[in-house]
């Protein structure tokens, strides 16, 4: 069932942010989490059918394409960790709660991984923490 927008509900975001850049990085002496993320959060025109859009410019940078060329054989697991940013971002929108509705471009700028120490779950959590970042700035 759809829940259609009222007079209360707000859109997420109500304005640009950008330059959202999380750092998830625990090194120990066992591989802890490696998520590097920068991304701007840009609202949606009314009209947009898709309420979150995930843009990956980043992925055309020569920096980007000489690092996956250096690992080719890891080239199916960057994009796990891709689709794991991905689905972090989809989690935290969709617990923003009822009065609030994503209507948002995440344009992802730079996406920096490490080839022992990353991971799917610290992809999931840096793409969380990067909107909840995002509502907070909006906040302010």
């Amino acid at each position: 069932m759809t829940t259609l927008p009222t007079h209360r509900t707000r859109r997420f975001p109500p304005q640009p942010v950008r330059e959202v850049s999380i750092t998830h990085v625990r090194q120990t002496s066992c591989g802890g989490p490696f998520a590097i993320v920068t991304m701007d959060f840009e609202p949606l025109p009314d009209d947009e059918l898709s309420p979150v859009v995930l843009d990956w410019p980043v992925r055309d940078r020569p920096e980007v394409r000489e690092q996956r060329r250096a690992w080719p054989e890891d080239k199916e697991w960057v994009g796990l960790l891709e689709r794991a940013l991905e689905q972090g971002v989809r989690n935290a929108l969709d617990a923003l709660g009822p009065d609030i509705r994503p209507a948002v471009r995440c344009i992802v700028t730079d996406f920096r991984w490490h080839p022992v120490d990353s991971g799917e779950r610290g992809f999931v959590q840096a793409g969380e923490m990067a909107v909840r970042e995002a509502r907070r700035r909006c906040e302010r």
